[in-house]
């Protein structure tokens, strides 16, 4: 009968044997994991980086779009709505200032537009077809146009009736006081010369003393100037006739103005201040007294204001 006696060595070399797989599987559990959690976090950034991507490329598709338009209204349209869509976007400083020009644009376009509409020598029609080409540029409400503003201007027009001749302004011939003889750069109205005094020498004595004789001249203009004839009586043809009492200082210069007359059917005012500025720039050789310049005062001049002339 046999006994098996078993090698110590064989057990210790099943021993090594299970420890190494032991670790090996250790080994490769521990790499399958790095490599899952690598590609879990490759897989979130892959995820993330389109999304920010795909909305920088759509700020610069709309942005595109905005500034292609070739309508002005509609750019502005397109602008104003890439403002409200993208507030944070770093083009926002260059689309504010693209619709500041605009705007600019728009509104000195619709002063002419209200210039022509208002303009008593503008025809209905050409007053209608320039609102309306105003219109049809800058479109309607959904643009950021005048629908209210164009509606109540086109009743305005409606109102208005067409004039067909404006009637003659001119103003009628009334008589002056002061002569026609009398030419427009004569002072009229002004004191008249004084004549030397007569010296009488009494016979008998003692004598008396010797009466200072006074030469005075009066003064006379040196430099005339012409008033500027207002624009708006021109352009409706109204005339006018303008008086003023003038004092002139000891140099010959207008010290002061005071209406005397004014005779015009409209713009009164403008025709007394063109005149005050004519008289205020015209130089006179001044009063003379005895050779001595002297201020003169309540010299009266006229002026007229007549086409034509």
């Amino acid at each position: 009968m046999y006994q098996s006696i078993d090698d110590p060595q064989d057990d210790l070399d099943a021993l090594e044997r299970s420890d190494k797989h032991v670790y090996i599987w250790g080994l490769a559990i521990l790499c399958a994991v790095l490599i899952a959690a690598i590609i879990y976090l490759s897989t979130l950034d892959t995820e993330a980086e389109p999304e920010g991507v795909d909305m920088v490329r759509a700020e610069q598709v709309t942005y595109r779009k905005a500034i292609s338009e070739q309508r002005a209204a509609m750019r502005r349209a397109r602008l104003q709505d890439f403002l409200t869509t993208h507030p944070e976007s770093d083009y926002q400083p260059v689309v504010q200032a693209q619709l500041d020009v605009i705007n600019l644009e728009e509104a000195a376009q619709w002063r002419d537009v209200n210039t022509a509409v208002f303009d008593a020598e503008t025809s209905r029609e050409d007053k209608l077809a320039a609102l309306d080409n105003f219109e049809a540029k800058w479109g309607g409400a959904l643009l950021g146009g005048r629908d209210d503003e164009i509606r109540e201007l086109r009743e305005d027009i409606s109102q208005i009736k067409d004039v067909k001749k404006i009637p003659s302004r001119k103003l009628p011939d009334q008589k002056s006081p002061i002569p026609q003889s009398v030419p427009d750069t004569m002072l009229a109205g002004g004191p008249r010369p004084v004549a030397p005094p007569v010296i009488i020498r009494p016979a008998p004595p003692p004598p008396l003393e010797p009466v200072v004789q006074l030469n005075i001249t009066q003064p006379t203009i040196r430099r005339n100037v012409t008033p500027r004839y207002p624009r708006k009586a021109m352009r409706r043809e109204i005339e006018a006739l303008v008086e003023l009492k003038l004092n002139i200082d000891e140099r010959g210069r207008v010290a002061m103005t005071e209406l005397v007359d004014v005779r015009a059917e409209r713009y009164q005012k403008d025709f007394v201040k063109a005149a005050e500025r004519a008289a205020m720039r015209t130089r006179f050789n001044p009063k003379l007294i005895n050779g001595r310049p002297t201020a003169a005062t309540g010299i009266i001049k006229r002026y007229r204001f007549k086409l034509g002339e």
